[in-house]
């Protein structure tokens, strides 16, 4: 376990693994068979709002069904694409990184909080958290750097940017008490990323769901995921590695 945990890639090698998700045709596959059927279930979720609104309750109740088996379609195609990034760029990391790239913000902050609490547990003197430089953001803006140091700042963890790799964020982590952590770090009770998409293939809160929608969409969501998780088989060879697959898979499938 230990030549597993000690494998890595070095960040200011020059023979560095050179993964790039960017120009990975599978995850951009993956990603935009997700945004299609988030697309597909916004279009559906205000074509039952107003058959509602009409006072059409069959042909709502008949879209509603159709826009939970969209969502349950984008949600496995999202759920797919971060899991591969997560592995591709994390399989033969060093025992002192985690690489977030591909990961969309509240994907990226949910896990990086799983694997904050599991180094403080183990008294790991600190973390490099490869967040990139923005050069694959929309319009050239980075949006993992600043939601780390966001989360660093709350919690008041100090961190820095590596003076040797601008797109590496060190976090030191001595002298750090796990009691420190908040206790939904971990665990269910972190706010879960909600799954709907605008045209910019962004996440974002789906602010306009009526209720009855929302616990019918909830309900068939539960009994999705019971089925498909119990199906699912993270082995990679690096047992902290599979820990933090399965748990990125129930950030997503959770809401």
């Amino acid at each position: 376990m230990t030549d597993v945990l000690d494998r890595g890639v070095k960040l200011s090698n020059d023979n560095e693994r050179d993964y790039n998700h960017a120009t990975d045709s599978e995850y951009k596959r993956l990603r935009a068979k997700a945004d299609e059927y988030y697309k597909k279930r916004n279009a559906l979720s205000q074509q039952s709002q107003a058959a509602y609104k009409q006072k059409d309750g069959q042909r709502a109740h008949e879209l509603s069904e159709e826009l939970k088996k969209a969502l349950a379609q984008a949600e496995q195609y999202s759920q797919q694409a971060a899991e591969y990034v997560f592995r591709e760029n994390n399989a033969d990391s060093a025992a002192d990184e985690i690489d977030l790239h591909g990961l969309y913000v509240k994907e990226a902050e949910w896990i990086l909080k799983v694997r904050l609490k599991q180094a403080i547990s183990t008294n790991q003197s600190h973390l490099k958290v490869i967040v990139g430089k923005g050069l694959h953001s929309q319009n050239g803006i980075a949006k993992l750097k600043p939601a780390v140091d966001q989360l660093c700042d709350e919690t008041r963890l100090k961190h820095y940017i590596d003076p040797k790799n601008s797109g590496v964020m060190i976090i030191e982590l001595n002298g750090e008490d796990a009691s420190n952590i908040p206790t939904g770090w971990g665990s269910g009770t972190i706010t879960q990323p909600q799954q709907a998409y605008h045209g910019n293939n962004q996440p974002h809160y789906q602010q306009q769901q009526h209720q009855q929608q929302q616990q019918q969409q909830l309900q068939y969501q539960q009994q999705h995921h019971q089925n498909q998780n119990q199906n699912q088989n993270f082995k990679t060879g690096n047992q902290l590695l599979d820990l933090l697959l399965k748990g990125l898979c129930m950030c997503i499938n959770s809401k």
